[in-house]
């Protein structure tokens, strides 16, 4: 198994459209595409990072999405899938297992069955947000002691992102377009 960085547009695309659809549903409204534009915007930045977990025939096994800290010392684990055909073989737990070894990672949610999952992938220490149900837990690799402590993420501003898919009907078509022949590639990758 080998872990690499996704550097190519397309083989980009296509990782980010299943990232995206897998998380939040083929039937979560615009969600997933304003996701997939945001999170496009961060990548061409060089602010976010997607990496894939292959096997040795070369086939992606796991894809995660990694957004830097504003300080550039660790990365959020933003979004994590394994494609269908290859789930239930540890291969997300895997890949995010060995980005913690040489990385301080963090990951929010508030599921508390995510907690407990992501505790087993190494993120054990975790915080409460103020006011929120939601939680951040770190790695052993993170040196934050507290939520306080923490650099913020790089990010998008979902509202942003909807006011130009309606200021211009080209900008949703074309995002939408990139979304959908992602999807499709993403399958000549697994």
């Amino acid at each position: 198994m080998k872990i690499s960085y996704i550097t190519d547009s397309r083989d980009r695309d296509a990782c980010l459209a299943m990232l995206c659809a897998s998380v939040f549903g083929r039937e979560a409204g615009l969600a997933p595409l304003v996701e997939f534009a945001g999170v496009s915007r961060l990548l061409e930045q060089e602010s976010a990072r997607i990496v894939a977990l292959f096997d040795d025939s070369k086939k992606l096994c796991s894809v995660a999405l990694l957004t830097l800290e504003v300080e550039g010392r660790g990365v959020a684990l933003r979004l994590l899938a394994t494609p269908e055909k290859k789930r239930g073989r540890g291969h997300g737990r895997r890949l995010v297992t060995r980005l913690g070894e040489s990385t301080a990672m963090r990951v929010t949610t508030a599921d508390p069955r995510l907690e407990a999952f992501f505790t087993t992938f190494g993120l054990e220490r975790w915080y409460r947000h103020a006011d929120s149900d939601l939680r951040t837990g770190f790695n052993a690799r993170s040196s934050v002691d507290s939520l306080s402590m923490a650099p913020d993420v790089v990010d998008f501003q979902e509202d942003a992102v909807l006011r130009a898919f309606k200021r211009d009907p080209a900008v949703f078509e074309r995002y939408k377009t990139r979304f959908a022949e992602g999807l499709e590639h993403f399958n000549t990758l697994t």
